[in-house]
């Protein structure tokens, strides 16, 4: 006999868990399911800015963060010119973030699995079949009201399963970062962005500091690209900033993560169909001209939970209140689209690109952050704006 759930939901990272949390804090029966046993690793910058509490409903507990916050931020050019500001932004690791969220969602009432695999969904009228398969264990089928994918950039089953046009068969594009135990000629405080066609094409490469499972903090080194050979855009990378930086010890972690979702498509944003909801890097929430994207898929997911809960209200069709919800985030991230970096012809134009904008951005994000204190989360303006 099929168990019953109001939501099902895809993934346990942060768009997943938040999801998680405000559907059973609404009275939803909720399970999400993670296919890796937890805490679990995730390539991903662990960098976000302060209005982060107030997408999630939650104080970060100081023991889920880094040792080192970041409070700079240092840009550099091909040409070797440089500049720094203020950039106060919270600095985590996914792996004790991530867990953390999976029990506030617990805890709010929503039922965790993890090493718990999706494998397949078929739609039956007002009701999603589900299969899930745990590791070592027998598929098993759930009878869902509404299904959501919050697997992350590099799964999105339900996706490719109603949109395959949207992938090709071979990765356009990804991220890989060096985890290094060493001394360096760099603050701990500082996050170092790159703005260099040679390394990335896709937004900048980047350094900063992150603390391990053994308490040390060590360098990370990474960079993006959307065309190319991403290890051979790092090795080019690392040899740089190596010299630049008299950075010295050894590579003691690599992560790297590939996408074969067609990155430059006008159709990346999709928020899904009918009774299935995408979240975060499933919808395509991806931003290359902010460079970060888990306050989208913590947005995401919370407005996800608030659909669901206001179709159930309302009668009106739950994709429609989703797109009502996101408009706003949708808009940026579609705009932003056309502001891309791949526009450049060569680091000249990108560094004439980024120089013109600056100093609008700069205040446009101090507007921003000021009226983001006293905006409702659906209103929110994801910064940089």
């Amino acid at each position: 006999m099929m168990k019953d759930y109001d939501v099902f939901i895809a993934g346990g990272g942060i768009g997943g868990s938040v999801a998680a949390k405000f559907a059973a804090r609404g009275g939803l029966k909720t399970l999400f399911v993670e296919k890796q046993k937890t805490p679990r690793g995730k390539p991903c910058s662990g960098i976000q800015f302060r209005y982060f509490e107030k997408i999630l409903g939650e104080k970060i507990p100081r023991e889920r963060l880094c040792r080192h916050q970041i409070s700079r931020i240092e840009t550099h050019f091909h040409d070797g010119t440089s500049f720094r500001a203020p950039f106060p932004m919270f600095n985590y690791m996914r792996k004790t973030f991530d867990h953390w969220l999976n029990q506030v969602a617990r805890e709010a009432g929503a039922e965790f699995r993890d090493e718990c695999e999706f494998r397949d969904f078929a739609v039956d009228g007002e009701e999603v079949i589900v299969t899930v398969k745990p590791r070592g264990g027998e598929p098993e089928k759930i009878r869902a009201r509404y299904a959501l994918d919050a697997t992350g950039l590099t799964a999105m089953p339900m996706r490719r399963a109603l949109r395959p046009q949207d992938f090709g068969t071979a990765a356009s594009g990804g991220g890989i970062n060096y985890y290094i135990d060493g001394p360096a000629r760099l603050d701990p405080k500082t996050v170092y962005q790159f703005w260099d066609l040679r390394f990335s094409d896709a937004m900048f490469a980047w350094i900063y500091t992150k603390t391990l499972d053994d308490g040390r903090d060590y360098w990370v080194v990474g960079t993006a690209c959307t065309s190319g050979d991403i290890r051979e855009r790092q090795k080019l990378f690392y040899d740089y900033v190596r010299e630049k930086f008299g950075i010295q010890g050894r590579i003691v972690e690599k992560e790297e993560l590939l996408t074969g979702m067609d990155m430059k498509s006008r159709d990346r944003v999709w928020l899904g169909q009918g009774r299935i909801l995408m979240v975060g890097d499933a919808a395509g929430l991806l931003d290359g001209v902010r460079g970060v994207g888990q306050d989208a898929a913590a947005i995401s997911g919370r407005l996800a939970a608030q659909a669901i809960l206001r179709s159930r209200e309302t009668g009106a069709p739950v994709l429609e209140e989703y797109a009502r919800l996101t408009r706003p985030i949708v808009t940026q991230t579609r705009a932003n689209q056309e502001r891309e970096i791949d526009q450049c012809r060569n680091n000249e134009d990108l560094k004439r690109y980024i120089k013109r904008n600056m100093y609008k951005t700069v205040v446009k994000m101090m507007v921003q952050m000021f009226l983001n204190y006293f905006r409702p989360v659906e209103k929110l303006r994801l910064l940089p704006p």
